[in-house]
């Protein structure tokens, strides 16, 4: 008996645990991608972002760390990508990019 009330409190410690961290995520290439969208439409060109292999939290101010690739002179510069206006699986972006390359 006391193994099962044992058991039971585990497990329902795991199941605080588990619904605590059940934030919506969103793939890092899907805010590539619409990192690129957004530049192209400012400049004209579209730039290659790279925003790594962790999924994103899709919460208000999330700010993700990416790499800007410019298509005509290969130079990398590093970009933050900031989330807002959040609901649900949609969101909204900033993109603020360095002004010089990585060195």
């Amino acid at each position: 008996m006391a193994a099962a009330a044992t058991f039971l409190g585990i497990v329902m410690l795991s199941a605080c645990s588990v619904s605590a961290s059940a934030n919506l995520t969103v793939s890092p290439g899907k805010v590539a991608t619409e990192a690129e969208d957004a530049l192209e439409k400012v400049v004209g060109s579209r730039p290659e972002v790279d925003c790594g292999d962790e999924q994103v939290d899709l919460l208000d101010g999330t700010v993700v760390a990416c790499e800007l690739t410019d298509p005509t002179t290969g130079s990398r510069y590093d970009t933050a990508v900031t989330l807002s206006e959040v609901d649900g699986t949609s969101f909204h972006i900033d993109v603020d990019v360095a002004e010089e390359p990585k060195a």
